[in-house]
């Protein structure tokens, strides 16, 4: 069975690294629920030989995929069962922070994997969004309707933290060259992918505060410095190369460049009237507003709307979106809240609360803050687009939880010495 375990595990991180890299463009390949469903099977069989976390807010989790069996039951009576299962993987992705726990012998060469795949991140995706813009590149699909190349930029924002927080962390390193070279291509995906995603350069901008605020490596300081001093490189190589690539608006009517990045920042703090960008604002507030109302204060109080039907339709929302097959609010915590009712609604804000609580610690380990603020950019970015629903963001996203379970395990056992692992 071991070999058949170690094989798993390979393939694991394999399809997380597509997932982290292409996003959407194969979330309709379905691998990360093929690789959930066959995870599922290896923890039943590899169960004598885990020790599993017991704090709250792992049981929290339990608790979720327990009550998530209900929904299907409650879901199936009344909704097409595909829908239905659809619908659950809100919760169902859950299980991947309890298949990282077939890691727990050797968290270190998983966290090696991890560091690898981040570690080429900014190059990877600069050149995959260039080629995205050619007219043969970009028109590639192979899963489903979306192209190969299709990119959610508030995505590419929260790996983008992952990449800089653990370079700034000195968990990998490059030779001088290179380094200009990585902090380029940071700067260019940040400039490029902020002036699609407010919520996403949002997200980063939370999560790298926290961080800084909360950093006390001296070390760290240091490379933020060295980053710092080359930043002004960095835009005098990368302003040619935004000037000369095409600027076509998307279906927000959103295009890459400084004036969009200012315009979002603006329609963030201002009511003023920014276009589109008000427009879009405008029907999330409508449709959040009228989930509260019919939870909070309707019929819907206890047990939610449950899986399988669209909210969108349900809800009566007329917006504008490039996805005809919308069905969630772009907004994470009032999805389940619609779903799942006020008191699931209070129990996954409780398991927020415990999350980042662990920040206030006197003994919070370096290593720990970088997941706690890896956990904020994801949380924060699921806050305005639909992201933990689905694959792209919800596999990494438990992967990281699970991550952080083992972790507090192994710091507490000083098995590893986890802050000075370095590739």
């Amino acid at each position: 069975m071991n070999k058949y375990t170690e094989a798993y595990k390979k393939s694991l991180i394999f399809i997380l690294t597509l997932y982290i890299y292409f996003g959407k463009g194969i979330a309709y390949s379905f691998l990360a629920e093929i690789i959930l469903f066959l995870g599922f099977i290896f923890l039943i069989f590899e169960r004598h030989k885990i020790k599993l976390s017991t704090n709250i807010r792992f049981l929290i989790l339990l608790f979720f995929l327990f009550i998530n069996i209900f929904y299907l039951i409650r879901g199936y009576f009344n909704y097409p069962f595909i829908d239905v299962i659809r619908d659950s993987f809100i919760l169902n992705y859950i299980y991947f922070s309890f298949i990282v726990f077939l890691y727990s012998n050797n968290l270190k060469d998983l966290l090696i994997y991890i560091f690898k795949i981040y570690k080429y991140f900014p190059f990877v995706l600069s050149i995959l969004y260039i080629l995205s813009l050619n007219k043969y590149f970009g028109n590639i699909s192979i899963f489903g309707n979306f192209h190969l190349l299709y990119f959610k930029f508030g995505d590419i924002l929260v790996h983008l933290y992952v990449s800089l927080i653990f370079y700034l962390s000195g968990h990998f390193s490059f030779n001088k060259k290179v380094n200009i070279l990585y902090i380029t291509s940071t700067v260019f995906l940040f400039f490029i992918s902020s002036s699609y995603s407010r919520g996403g350069m949002l997200s980063f901008i939370l999560a790298i505060t926290v961080f800084l605020f909360l950093n006390k490596n001296k070390n760290i300081r240091i490379n933020f410095k060295l980053y710092l001093r080359y930043l002004f490189l960095s835009l005098v190589l990368i302003i040619p190369l935004i000037l000369i690539l095409p600027k076509d608006e998307n279906f927000q009517g959103r295009k890459a460049g400084l004036d969009q990045i200012t315009t979002n920042v603006t329609s963030i703090v201002s009511d003023e009237d920014q276009g589109s960008l008000s427009d879009n604002k405008i029907w999330r507030l409508l449709w959040w507003a009228k989930i509260i109302d019919y939870t909070f204060g309707g019929e819907y109080f206890l047990t939610g709307k449950g899986l399988g039907l669209s909210l969108a339709q349900d809800d009566d929302i007329d917006f504008e979106s490039n996805d005809s097959d919308l069905r969630s609010p772009h907004n994470y915590h009032l999805s389940i809240l619609a779903r799942y009712g006020v008191p699931i609604f209070f129990i996954w804000v409780t398991w927020i609360i415990l999350t980042f609580k662990r920040l206030r610690s006197k003994t919070l380990s370096p290593f720990a803050l970088i997941l706690i603020t890896i956990q904020i950019a994801f949380i924060s970015n699921a806050t305005f687009d639909v992201f933990l629903e689905g694959p792209m963001g919800a596999f990494p996203f438990w992967v990281f939880v699970g991550i952080d379970f083992l972790t507090e395990i192994y710091q507490t056992e000083e098995k590893y010495q986890l802050n000075d692992i370095i590739i």
